[in-house]
């Protein structure tokens, strides 16, 4: 095995321990406890140690001006910098309470992405990601269309039949409801509210959101009872 390949793996083998490393640590953990200072450590070796495979790669390919192999000329060596640099500034301004300190730090959830840096089947599945997203932007926008059809559909259907009337009397029970309460005028009448559910159809807009929600899974029920209430 070459010299490349055996540092490539050594590097890749840090990398995974300061993965590791980010799962374990919690914000609820006492800042001042053993496990909190061995972790800090290690990240100081850590930061040590990506840092100097940053100057060796950058003496080896050169930084921007040996050519297109130059360090900062790769899109990963460029990522590989960023998450390098913060941890660098961020340890450098540590005793210093600055509020953009706290952005840097969180680059730090960025590190498990040099793993797909060292391999190339995950760079190659993320080279097609990226270049398949123009595709994949023309089939939302067919999506978005057909659920805008479906809204104008919704619209139609159901605007307006959603309301219904909510009393705090106890002769109002739903019983009552239905066999006295027709419409609006009748529901003030006999001292009820009129009111409407959040998710409704009464409008396109309304309509749009109500689908989205219910895409979510959330509040599908209630809206699913609702039809069935205004159609029944």
């Amino acid at each position: 095995m070459t010299l490349n390949a055996w540092f490539d793996r050594i590097i890749l083998l840090f990398i995974t321990i300061s993965t590791i490393l980010l799962a374990v640590e919690t914000p609820l953990t006492d800042p001042k406890s053993n496990l909190v200072t061995v972790l800090t450590y290690i990240d100081y070796g850590m930061t040590i140690i990506f840092t100097l495979e940053m100057i060796i790669k950058m003496i080896s390919l050169g930084v921007v001006c040996n050519g297109k192999d130059s360090y900062l000329r790769n899109a990963w060596n460029v990522l590989d910098f960023v998450i390098v640099s913060s941890a660098l500034l961020s340890l450098v301004l540590k005793e210093y309470d600055l509020s953009f300190l706290k952005a840097l730090r969180m680059l730090r959830i960025l590190r498990p992405l040099r793993l797909i840096s060292r391999n190339k089947g995950l760079k190659l599945s993320i080279t097609c990601l990226i270049n398949s997203i123009p595709n994949i932007v023309n089939l939302l926008l067919i999506v978005i269309f057909f659920i805008f059809l479906m809204a104008i559909l919704g619209t139609t259907l159901f605007a307006g039949k959603f309301y219904t009337c909510h009393s705090e009397q106890t002769g109002m029970n739903i019983q009552f409801i239905r066999e006295h309460i027709q419409n609006k005028w009748d529901c003030l009448n006999y001292g009820g509210e009129w009111v409407n559910p959040d998710l409704n159809f009464d409008s396109t807009s309304t309509s749009l959101l109500t689908l989205f929600t219910v895409q979510s899974t959330e509040g599908w029920i209630d809206v699913m009872w609702n039809s069935v209430d205004s159609v029944g």
